[in-house]
């Protein structure tokens, strides 16, 4: 690159420089041009492959992301559901539950409400002359007894064993008393043949 200094007609007063470029720096800036340019080119290149991973990198994160979202939606969605489910079958267990309760305590207050009964006419049929009116009552009040029978210490007389007649109202009801000893007690059975 050589400099020279050359006087123009226009501008008399001032003095110019002009540069002028070999064939050889004009070749030595093209390289640098290109080697710049490809500089830019790699750097360019490797944003975008850099680029390129983290984006498939987040696609993938995304995906996964969402897969495990749609699963714990779905699983959260069965939670709710058996739980609604439980909850139905707890209210209808708990109602059952006090349906039974009731049951067991009008069945408790039929037994003591009988058994006090028993207790009054028992010892006019375990007496040698029991029968009559007392044994049809006995038949009744036993029949009403969940297991229809009863436990007592004793033997009755036989002659409670057969069937008693009872009216309520227009209806009449035949009962059969039976006897039997079972585990040291006698136990009376009621059990209802016919209801008119």
């Amino acid at each position: 690159m050589t400099t020279d200094r050359t006087s123009h007609p226009a501008i008399s007063s001032h003095k110019e420089w002009s540069i002028s470029y070999s064939q050889r720096d004009v070749e030595t800036i093209r390289e640098q041009i290109q080697q710049e340019q490809a500089a830019r080119r790699r750097l360019l290149l490797l944003a975008l492959t850099v680029t390129t991973a983290a984006l498939a990198v987040a696609i993938i994160l995304l995906s996964t992301s969402y897969g495990l979202y749609s699963s714990s939606v779905s699983r959260n969605q069965a939670l709710v559901d058996e739980n609604s489910a439980l909850k139905v079958k707890a209210a209808d267990s708990n109602r059952q539950l006090g349906d039974l309760n009731e049951k067991q305590a009008r069945i408790d207050q039929t037994r003591v409400e009988a058994r006090a009964k028993l207790e009054e006419i028992l010892p006019e049929i375990l007496g040698p002359s029991g029968g009559g009116r007392e044994a049809s009552t006995l038949a009744a009040m036993v029949y009403s007894l969940p297991d229809h029978q009863i436990e007592i210490d004793q033997k009755p007389h036989d002659s409670i064993f057969r069937n008693w007649k009872t009216r309520a109202g227009d209806v009449t009801s035949t009962y059969a008393l039976v006897g039997g000893f079972v585990d040291g007690k006698w136990i009376i059975y009621s059990n209802l043949i016919a209801r008119k």
